[in-house]
Parts: C-alpha cells; sequence; structure tokens
C-alpha cells in the first residue's frame, strides 16, 4: 500500500485552488473590459448625430453643439435667433446688418470674431483659428466639400434659393442648435404666411400678370428663376425677367446676371423694382429708360429696407411686393404684417410705421 504524505497533498490543493482563483479573476476582468469597451463606444455613438443638410450631405456631428461658425449672413441671423450663444463668429455682411438689434446685443455679436462669406473673402485660417464644431454655408455653395476637407470640421448647408427653401432652413437649424420647437415654428411661420399672399395672388389670372424687372444695383444686372428675388416676384402674382428670356442653366441661381439694355426695353416690363433707391433715382434720371410702360406710367419702385427682397426680411418682401403690384386686390395690412414679423424673427417690438417705409438706400 502507497503511503500519501499530506503535506505534499494540502500544498497541492492550495496550489489548484489559487490557479482557480486566477482564472475566475481574469474572466472577469476581460468581461468588465469587454463591457467598458462595448459601453465606451456606446457612449462615442450617443454623443453624436447624423445629420443630413439641405443640400442632402450627410455629416456626423456632436449632439451637443455648442460653437458654430457660419459663412453667410441668412443663416448666421437664424442661429442668432435660435441659439445666440452658440455662435462662435459671424461672417462679414452679418456684422453690418445689426441695426435690427438692442445696442447690448450689438455690442455682443460686435466683439465675436468675423470671417470671410463662402464666395468672398473666406479663409481655412480664419474658420480653423475660431475652432467651431460645425460651419453653416449653403446649397449655393459650390466649393462646400473643398471647405470641408481644408478646415477639417464638417461644413453643412442651409439654403435661402426660395421663399419655401428659407422655411426649410429655420427648421434644419433648429436641429443643428438644439432648438427644434422655435425652429419648427418660425418655419411653421414662414409656410403659413406664404401661403396667406398666395391665396389672394393666386387668383390674378396669367394674362393680368405684371411683368417685373428686378434692377441689382448695377441696374442692368438682374436675377435667375431660382433666386429668392424671382421667387418673390412669382409668389407675389409677377413674372420677372429671366422667366420669359433666355438664361443658361448655370445662371438659375445667379443673382446678378447682366442684361442689354436692348433686352429690357425689348421686353418692355409693367413694372421695375429697383434693390436700392440710387438705382430707382438711376432709371429716373436716364433717357435710355423713359420709353419703357413702367417709366413712363409711375411704376419703378426702390425696395425698403424692412421688406427687402432679398435677405432674411425677404418673407416680409413678398408681402410688399404682392401689395405693391396688385394694390386693390391685396387686403392683408402690411404694416401689421411687419410688426409680426420683426417681433418674432429679430424679437423687435418697436417697429415704427416710418421705418416700414423707409427705402433701402
Amino acid at each position: 500500500m502507497i503511503k500519501t504524505n499530506k503535506t505534499s497533498v494540502t500544498k497541492s490543493r492550495a496550489i489548484a485552488l489559487m490557479l482557480a482563483a486566477l482564472l475566475a479573476l481574469c474572466a472577469t476582468e476581460c468581461r468588465t473590459a469587454t463591457t467598458s469597451s462595448t459601453a465606451s463606444s456606446e457612449a462615442s455613438q450617443s454623443a453624436t448625430q447624423v445629420i443630413t443638410d439641405l443640400a442632402g450631405r450627410k455629416n456626423t456631428l456632436p449632439k451637443n453643439i455648442t460653437r458654430i461658425s457660419i459663412v453667410h449672413p441668412i443663416p448666421c441671423q437664424m442661429v442668432w435667433r435660435l441659439a445666440p450663444n452658440k455662435l462662435a463668429s459671424v461672417d462679414k455682411q452679418f456684422d453690418d446688418r445689426l441695426e435690427f438689434m438692442n445696442a447690448a446685443e450689438q455690442k455682443r455679436i460686435k466683439a465675436l470674431p468675423v470671417t470671410g462669406e463662402f464666395h468672398s473673402g473666406l479663409s481655412a485660417e480664419q474658420i480653423i483659428s475660431v475652432n467651431p464644431q460645425v460651419v453653416v454655408s449653403l446649397t449655393k455653395d459650390t466649393d462646400i466639400d473643398t471647405e470641408q476637407k481644408s478646415f477639417n470640421i464638417p461644413v453643412v448647408a442651409a439654403s435661402k434659393d426660395t421663399l419655401p427653401d428659407i422655411a426649410k432652413s429655420w427648421r434644419f437649424i433648429g436641429k443643428l442648435v438644439g432648438n427644434e420647437k422655435e425652429g419648427n415654428a418660425l418655419g411653421d411661420y414662414w409656410d403659413s404666411t406664404v401661403k396667406m399672399v398666395t391665396a389672394q395672388t393666386s387668383k390674378i389670372k396669367k394674362n393680368n400678370k405684371l411683368k417685373v424687372y428686378y434692377a441689382q444695383s448695377t441696374v442692368t444686372n438682374t436675377v435667375g428663376t431660382k433666386t429668392i428675388m424671382a421667387s418673390v416676384i412669382d409668389l407675389a402674382g409677377g413674372i420677372s425677367f429671366m422667366e420669359e428670356n433666355t438664361q443658361k442653366d448655370s445662371d438659375a441661381t445667379n443673382e446678378s446676371i447682366p442684361v442689354s439694355m436692348e433686352d429690357i426695353c425689348k421686353w418692355d416690363p409693367d413694372v421695375i423694382i429697383t434693390a436700392t433707391e440710387s438705382g430707382k433715382e438711376q432709371i429716373l434720371a436716364s433717357s435710355m429708360w423713359k420709353n419703357m410702360s413702367a417709366v413712363k406710367n409711375n411704376r419703378v419702385y426702390a425696395s425698403t429696407k424692412y421688406e427687402m427682397l432679398d435677405r432674411t426680411q425677404s418673407l416680409m418682401g413678398l408681402l410688399w411686393t404682392a401689395k405693391t403690384l396688385y394694390p386693390s386686390q391685396i387686403t392683408y395690412d402690411l404694416n401689421k404684417e411687419v410688426r409680426t414679423f420683426y417681433s418674432k424673427v429679430y424679437l423687435d417690438n418697436n417697429v415704427t410705421d416710418d421705418e416700414i417705409t423707409k427705402p433701402n438706400s
């Protein structure tokens, strides 16, 4: 019979128990590490969002965006309205369009860094130095993908090509800045105001629609059919110059197309709307325009500052244009609607009658 050494057995059992404990500990640590890695990955994913912009481009962005740079004044105004403290910088045109804000807010905006716009004076160095989490441009920005690579920062596109596009932009910017409630409300207000106007202008028969020439600061430059100004004229019941004249496909969104005096005279507009008061004065003082129906019938108008056919106030430009073209057929109270607009969009409750009629110089 073989005798067993009790001390040896005891040691073996102790070693076996220690090995089992070590294996169990290793398994637990591995599970913990895997769980931790999975949780970290899930947390990282939950901290981001995929947003499709108005050009149909997808971008992965932080869910909590706190620093935004904008390279066009219309989306800049939208971010200011919906999340003013998230502006990391403003574009150079917006910096000159603060007259609708109170003095304290003008001072705050003036202290922010100023960049160029997507079509003028923009550099990668400007944007990188501001260190935004996202940059907002427009669908008109043909270099948007190149800019995104150059900045190494996501660039998203809002739109201003038509009035309905601006309503979409309000909703898009609302989602981007985390204020969908107000963004959606302003988009709905935009759409309902357009419908209020078109409910009246849609009754104008085609053969009674007025031909409208929109003159830019250079008065022999007009706009393409897919621009905000042409959209305003169309919704107001008018016919814009390029709707009935030859237009290159590439000029559809062009806001400054040179045209000849011969072509303008031949088309003979019923109404001329100028971007500025000085443009109106130039046309009325020139013998080249004097034989046109618009001039002979005293139907040359300068757009007003508070109701321009461009910029964020283009919604009021629609109301002003419809009322200007068809004064006896349009029944809404323009001054009341303008005050409502500035209260909602600029938070300004003190717009006066004199301001509402102030020419755009």
